[in-house]
C-alpha cells in the first residue's frame, strides 16, 4: 500500500444550467493488484459522509465507486452503460441510476487521472449532469 493524495473536484449542473462546483482534498492508501487500481480514504464531515469509507477501483474502461459504513453505495462507471444502483443510509434506500456519457483514466507524470461525466437520475427523474475529475499522487506530507 502506498500513501496518496486524493484531490477530486465535482461539478453539477441541474436541469436550468445552473452549476455547482465542490473541491475535496483527502488522503489514504493505494495499491495495484491484477491490472487494477485501487484508492481508499475515509470520508470527512465535509462531506456529509462521516464514518463512511470509499474506495475508487480503476482500469483503463471501467471505474467503481463503493463506500461502506454510515452509508452503503456501489456505481459503476464505464462508456455508455446506464448503472442502477441503491444509495443505503441508515434512513431510508434511495434508486439511483448513473449514465456514464465520458470516462478517461491515465496515469502521467506520477499522477493518476480520472475523469467522468455522467447523468444522474432518481426515480427516475433526472437529478443533474455531473462531472468529476480525481488526481491521485503519492503523499509526501512526510518528506517520501
Amino acid at each position: 500500500m502506498q500513501a496518496v493524495k486524493i484531490r477530486i473536484i465535482s461539478v453539477t449542473s441541474d436541469e436550468k444550467g445552473e452549476q455547482q462546483s465542490t473541491e475535496q482534498i483527502c488522503f489514504g492508501q493505494m495499491a495495484e493488484k491484477n491490472g487494477k487500481y485501487y484508492a481508499m480514504y475515509d470520508e470527512t464531515e465535509v462531506t456529509g459522509l462521516e464514518g463512511t469509507k470509499t474506495t475508487l477501483k480503476w482500469d483503463e474502461e471501467r471505474v467503481t465507486i463503493i463506500r461502506r459504513g454510515a452509508l452503503e453505495h456501489r456505481q459503476d462507471f464505464y462508456q455508455g452503460m446506464v448503472d442502477k444502483s441503491l444509495y443505503r443510509t441508515p434512513y431510508l434506500e434511495i434508486p439511483i441510476e448513473t449514465a456514464t456519457k465520458y470516462l478517461y483514466t491515465y496515469f502521467r507524470e506520477g499522477v493518476w487521472h480520472i475523469e467522468l461525466e455522467y447523468t444522474l437520475s432518481q426515480g427516475g427523474q433526472p437529478y443533474g449532469d455531473m462531472k468529476i475529475s480525481i488526481d491521485i499522487e503519492e503523499d509526501t506530507r512526510n518528506g517520501h
